[in-house]
């Protein structure tokens, strides 16, 4: 895992997908520790260090990991309705670049992602 196996344009979703968790309404604040493994505020600190993140400390990659995983397997009211406020590509390139920082094969279209396997 690895924010140099993407290109510039992917890295900036990456971005966006920490901008999200941190600044828009898809996580309550009660259940965002729950779910990130992170406070919000340790988020936030990462997405502020923004480009220069150290990918060797695991909270960076536990951000990184669960900004994409719960952006899309997260149950969040009007998400497809309010995604475009945050994030520049759809739910299917972001999940394309997910696979692709995490050096999975890339999954089909159709392959559903299961939640759990990819929680830090």
């Amino acid at each position: 895992m690895s924010l140099s196996d993407l290109d510039e344009k992917e890295r900036d979703v990456v971005r966006e997908c920490l901008r999200a968790a941190v600044e828009g309404p898809f996580f309550p604040e009660w259940e965002f520790h729950a779910i990130f493994g992170l406070e919000r505020e340790e988020v936030e600190q990462i997405l502020s260090a923004w480009p220069k993140l150290d990918e060797s400390d695991n909270s960076v990659v536990t951000a990184i990991n669960n900004c994409f995983n719960n952006l899309l397997g997260y149950p969040a009211e009007n998400k497809d309705g309010i995604w475009p406020n945050f994030i520049s590509v759809g739910q299917i390139e972001v999940a394309r670049i997910f696979d692709k920082w995490q050096r999975k094969p890339r999954r089909s279209f159709h392959e559903a992602r299961d939640y759990f396997d990819d929680l830090m």
